[in-house]
């Protein structure tokens, strides 16, 4: 009998802010697949289940149609496993859970990383339940679960998830090799060169055009569906390019580029999630960078500081050592650039700001629905703010549902919605 998994976020989401305003960590993704799939590298076998807030319930359905959320159904017999969305490396937690002969809570360094519910600890569950009735049953003093520690690991912050592009670009590849078709309707010009080739994918439909160069002899290059690379563009692998994106002229290197972006200029070891506009000239490093995000012409960031200093970024007003000397900016939903903006090391953004004016942007932290520059910010109204994304959207012929604008709407007045987040952690 299959495991039922649960892949479930908890409060740490707030250390992945703004990016997390929209989406539960498990749909960020540092390498080709999301960190919810990667789950299945491990348990092939498993059935899933999602749990997230409930507010963003409806935008987790919209995206990730082969599971459900905040519904966790098993059969009469079987057992579930709870697996923290944040999971880096899986270690030993595989070889653990499948010989584990009791219920057990699985922790890393006081953590919990995944808590396994076998039959004696779900009688008082139902087949069909939410993820509320789970911690129930992990609370009730009639149950036990005794804590193993495993070598698994969790995401703590999103410049983690970028310093792991390269090794999680080769590692999704590696696992997919084995299951890509043969693309059909590729038009590769002979004036385009690869480099390892066989370490480089194009999904149907896609078009390389002459003056393209691909080198994937650092690591695989995997091209989507439907997606245009231009003349004079030039992609170092490990680099993921989504479905129905194109690349015009520039360098993409190290990055993991989500669907249906334009992306162009220099882009170096960053995570774009999806409909990203960086269409013009300028330079994107060691970043995250949300949905609906567009970077006016010559937008530049910095990711390394003159002095080679660790550099330090701003959660919720709180400065944190990043541990890195590379680090570039975190950026909300439906955030847009002027043309000409600079950003300084160690930028978040947050959602629906509208940053312009050629400057230097030199604020650690700008607020959600800021209008305006390190000059000066002023509030951006909710009503304009909804409908410049519902602009943005509809030229690529999306509609802005009305769950989303409802986020958007509590995120502007402040009001963070948390219902649904799944914890098992325990007190002392």
């Amino acid at each position: 009998m299959p495991i039922r998994i649960c892949i479930y976020e908890d409060e740490s989401f707030r250390r992945f802010l703004p990016l997390t305003h929209l989406r539960p960590v498990f749909l960020m993704r540092s390498g080709i697949l999301p960190l919810y799939q990667r789950a299945q590298r491990f348990f092939d076998k498993a059935e899933f289940s999602l749990a997230a807030r409930h507010n963003l319930a409806g935008l987790i359905a919209a995206q990730v149609r082969e599971y459900p959320v905040n519904i966790i159904k098993r059969e009469e017999e079987g057992e579930v496993l709870f697996l923290s969305g944040r999971i880096r490396d899986f270690g030993d937690l595989p070889r653990l859970v499948h010989e584990s002969r009791i219920s057990t809570a699985f922790r890393n360094d006081g953590e919990v990383v995944g808590v396994l519910f076998k039959k004696n600890s779900l009688a008082n569950v139902p087949p069909l339940a939410t993820q509320n009735e789970y911690m129930s049953a992990f609370r009730d003093p009639q149950n036990s679960f005794p804590d193993c520690n495993t070598s698994a690991t969790l995401y703590g912050y999103p410049w983690e998830l970028v310093a792991d592009i390269g090794s999680e670009i080769a590692a999704d590849f590696a696992h997919l090799k084995p299951t890509f078709p043969d693309p059909e309707g590729v038009k590769l010009h002979r004036g385009a060169h690869m480099l390892n080739e066989d370490e480089i994918y194009f999904g149907a439909g896609v078009q390389v055009s002459p003056g393209t160069v691909i080198d994937a002899s650092h690591g695989p290059v995997y091209v989507g569906d439907n997606t245009r690379i231009e003349p004079q563009v030039a992609i170092f692998g490990p680099c993921y390019i989504g479905p129905n994106s194109a690349v015009v002229a520039g360098k993409i290197a190290g990055s993991s580029i989500g669907h249906t972006s334009r992306v162009g200029g220099e882009v170096e070891e960053s995570i774009f999630q999806a409909y990203v506009n960086k269409y013009h000239a300028g330079f994107i490093g060691h970043s995250y960078v949300g949905a609906w995000v567009n970077f006016g012409a010559m937008t530049t960031n910095s990711d390394l500081k003159n002095n080679y200093s660790n550099i330090r970024v701003s959660q919720s007003g709180e400065s944190l050592d990043t541990g890195s000397i590379k680090v570039g900016s975190f950026i909300g939903d439906h955030t847009k650039f002027g043309i000409g903006t600079l950003l300084n090391t160690g930028i978040n953004i947050g959602v629906c700001c509208n940053i312009y004016g050629g400057g230097l942007v030199v604020d650690k932290e700008v607020a959600s629905f800021s209008w305006g520059n390190s000059s000066g910010y002023v509030a951006y109204r909710l009503d304009k703010a909804l409908d410049t994304a519902r602009r943005t959207v509809e030229r690529r012929d999306v509609t802005l549902s009305a769950v989303e604008e409802q986020v958007l709407a509590a995120i502007s007045e402040g009001a963070e919605a948390v219902e649904g987040l799944t914890s098992f952690e325990t007190d002392g």
